[in-house]
């Protein structure tokens, strides 16, 4: 990515100019993180590729934490895009491990989201809630033509399929000197299995 050099901070004057705003923010911050990791990017560094002023991306997005947040919620949905498309004729956890083990972005914003939720202040937590019960929604329905799970059941797996990825993605850290866990891809496949197989004997 090319950086551009900060320009003066001009304040969006609508609505739909502050929405192209955060939405150039947003893209610059998914692009980076494709070539570092959540735990490592600044505001700074956005702020530098994004051609804009520190202050005035603090001013679009509240917090680094808030943006890398907003920045998950956007790889869930296109994440959850992908699942549907895979889940016919493919097993359910095969589907969400390979679709996942596509979108390291998210993998690893997941890993790193406990810490990036502990920063949040209210407003921003509320804004968080309501996306994380959006993507839930979202995940549910795509998951149930291919699951005879209830409503609740589908809760419980689409919390399991947040803990599962970024326990697994954590485990299998490239810059380790011994990652715990050496295919990502196959340990989430058997962890989702086992899951949905003691969900559906409980049903």
């Amino acid at each position: 990515m090319t950086v551009q050099p900060p320009l003066p901070f001009a304040r969006a004057r609508n609505a739909a100019q502050r929405q192209d705003r955060l939405s150039q923010i947003t893209t610059v911050t998914r692009e980076l993180l494709t070539h570092r990791r959540a735990t490592a990017l600044t505001l700074t560094d956005v702020a530098m590729a994004a051609g804009l002023a520190k202050s005035g991306i603090l001013r679009y997005v509240g917090s680094r934490e808030a943006l890398l947040l907003q920045v998950m919620h956007a790889e869930h949905l296109d994440w959850i895009d992908a699942l549907t498309e895979e889940l016919p004729g493919t097993a359910a956890p095969t589907a969400l491990a390979r679709t996942l083990a596509a979108r390291p972005v998210l993998c690893d914003l997941i890993s790193a989201s406990p810490a990036l939720i502990a920063q949040l202040d209210r407003s921003e937590l509320s804004v968080l809630t309501a996306q994380a019960s959006d993507a839930q929604q979202r995940l549910g329905a795509a998951l149930r033509p291919a699951l005879p799970l209830s409503d609740d059941q589908l809760r419980a797996l689409t919390a399991a399929v947040h803990a599962f990825t970024g326990t697994t993605w954590a485990w299998t850290d490239p810059h380790a000197i011994q990652p715990m866990v050496t295919d990502f891809t196959s340990t989430l496949t058997r962890l989702l299995t086992v899951f949905i197989a003691g969900l559906a004997s409980t049903g």
